[in-house]
């Protein structure tokens, strides 16, 4: 394996926090679940962020039971509707860029993908970028039975992008789909188990919010089979 790929085991998050995972993604004979994405550096300002939505969720889903904050406050207790709701809402661990869908490779399949990776990439890479965001948006999985809050990158766009070019040309030669044609590039700070579980909480003191965050740092991309994450310096 190339002096440039670390291999690790994987801790961080679990599929279950890309956006675009299927929920019943069927089971293959031999095969591994992977994912390539850009880790994102955590920051003080992100916690902050993903915790403000997550309350925002909560006391919205309270007002539309009927229940102010002000009444539960008042009682000093919390909803039946609000620690519904706040079990189903959490943030996601290990914010990220998804470069790539969720896919299959067979075992002897993976070293290969890998090697090919890391010389895509760094090729096409100009080395570790900042990213700023400009908004956040409501993203789903393909069933809509699970939610996310995105923080959209602005600042820094052109960069991911390159590097998603470079990703699927090594996903083509291995006959896995390409990434979305129509993608808006985001991490995903907040998932929700629901139906319009977020609906109308980015209001626009959180959208300032979040235009006030400082840019992020990215300098590795990351690829995940199972509980081994292979990661390569930009």
């Amino acid at each position: 394996m190339a002096a440039n790929i670390r291999r690790r085991r994987n801790w961080g998050f679990a599929l279950d926090d890309f956006a675009d995972r299927p929920v019943d993604m069927g089971h293959v004979s031999g095969g591994w679940a992977g994912h390539v994405y850009l880790a994102v550096k955590e920051s003080a300002g992100l916690r902050r962020i993903s915790q403000a939505c997550i309350d925002e969720i909560c006391q919205r889903s309270d007002g539309d039971a009927g229940t102010s904050k002000t009444e539960t406050a008042e009682r000093g207790q919390t909803s039946s509707i609000g620690r519904d709701v706040s079990s189903r809402v959490r943030r996601v661990e290990g914010p990220h860029v998804s470069l790539t869908r969720v896919f299959y490779l067979q075992e002897h399949e993976i070293s290969g993908f890998v090697e090919m990776l890391e010389k895509a990439v760094l090729a096409a890479s100009r080395g570790a970028f900042a990213v700023g965001f400009s908004k956040a948006s409501v993203y789903a999985n393909e069933t809509g039975s699970r939610e996310f809050v995105g923080l959209d990158i602005g600042v820094g766009e052109e960069r991911v992008a390159r590097l998603v070019g470079a990703v699927d040309g090594v996903m083509r030669r291995f006959g896995k789909e390409p990434f979305f044609s129509n993608a808006r590039f985001h991490v995903s700070v907040v998932r929700a188990e629901g139906k319009a579980m977020i609906r109308n909480a980015l209001g626009q003191a959180m959208q300032e919010e979040i235009l006030a965050l400082p840019a992020v740092q990215i300098d590795q991309l990351e690829c995940i089979f199972g509980n081994r994450r292979y990661c390569i310096a930009l």
